[in-house]
């Protein structure tokens, strides 16, 4: 039976709105290592797969699910006869959180490295609200000693996200940055030699999943015929395009608090606030993963390194076991 420590660590991440994916997805494995650890000697699949169940459930998003999937996969072998009674259970829980937690820190490291060679040459440079990982890499490339650019930052509404990234390079020393409304796009587009973006979620089938605006800067970078590089790290593929082959990707994207644009009440009045849409495929000129640059169309070079992933050769089981999970929300 699941604590209620944990039960109220759940709830604590349902309710933050404020922390980045990757904040989150660490808390989901800080929140499960401590609920495996208590229930060492009496862990299995049943409590184990509801404890996954409710952590995916906080923030339906693909940050989480690649970061406990393989967590489960590799938790469950220990389960098997021979595994984790057999031993110091404890032990052998940390070593399975601890493993994921590298093979992350890995993808997002050479993610970052890549991404600071591409930009190294480049003098002129948008960004649209918040990327831990565009953000990890700029200010790279001023620590390298190449600050001899002009940063273009979009903000986003409405959490105003692009202020965020602002403050983290303000001090940085490029030689200038611009802080702008997202409908200042046009006019920082015409002074810009590409636009770099990260990713909530990339569809095996190369569409990417970004915040709302993302899609409109990147159709205007493509008429233009400027550069728009994605960049994430694997831990941002959608898994339910790879256990489920659909190649139909239509995510569910919820509304967020109305309160958030305005308190203004009518009857005939309806505030939409959504904080994500899709990325039209044909727009992205590169995308940057790991330590590879997939040149467009990048459906078949994604496709070819999916292959190699850690979690591709145990998608049988995650179909058979994740086959009623909704990992279509955002």
């Amino acid at each position: 039976m699941l604590s209620k420590s944990f039960l109220k660590e759940v709830e604590a991440i349902h309710n933050d709105t404020h922390s980045g994916a990757a904040e989150i997805a660490s808390d989901c494995l800080d929140t499960l290592k401590r609920e495996c650890l208590r229930l060492s000697t009496r862990l299995d699949r049943s409590i184990l797969k509801t404890a996954i169940s409710l952590l995916l459930d906080t923030h339906p998003m693909a940050t989480i699910e690649n970061a406990l999937l393989p967590v489960f996969l590799q938790l469950t072998n220990l389960l098997e006869p021979g595994g984790i009674q057999q031993g110091d259970p404890k032990a052998a829980i940390e070593v399975v959180f601890a493993t994921r937690r590298e093979q992350m820190r890995i993808g997002e490291k050479n993610t970052i490295e890549t991404l600071v060679k591409v930009l190294q040459e480049k003098k002129s440079i948008l960004t649209f609200s918040h990327s831990s990982t565009v953000t990890t890499a700029l200010l790279q490339l001023a620590r390298d000693g190449y600050r001899d650019k002009e940063i273009y930052i979009l903000e986003s509404r409405p959490l105003r996200e692009g202020k965020r990234t602002a403050q983290t390079i303000a001090t940085a020393g490029f030689k200038k940055i611009h802080l702008g409304i997202d409908l200042a796009v046009n006019e920082f587009s015409q002074n810009t030699e590409l636009a770099v973006l990260g990713a909530d979620m990339i569809h095996p089938n190369g569409q990417v999943l970004n915040k709302i605006g993302s899609a409109t800067i990147a159709h205007l970078f493509h008429m233009r015929s400027k550069e728009l590089i994605v960049a994430a790290s694997p831990s941002k593929i959608c898994l339910r395009g790879l256990i489920n082959h659909d190649q139909d990707w239509h995510p569910v994207i919820p509304h967020r608090d109305p309160k958030e644009i305005t308190t203004i009440s009518s009857p005939n009045l309806v505030i939409w606030n959504k904080y994500f849409e899709i990325i039209d495929p044909d727009c992205i000129t590169s995308l940057v993963m790991d330590r590879h640059q997939f040149p467009s169309p990048i459906e078949k070079p994604l496709k070819e390194f999916l292959k190699s992933s850690v979690i591709k050769s145990q998608l049988d089981t995650l179909r058979e076991i994740w086959h009623d999970v909704d990992f279509t929300m955002v």
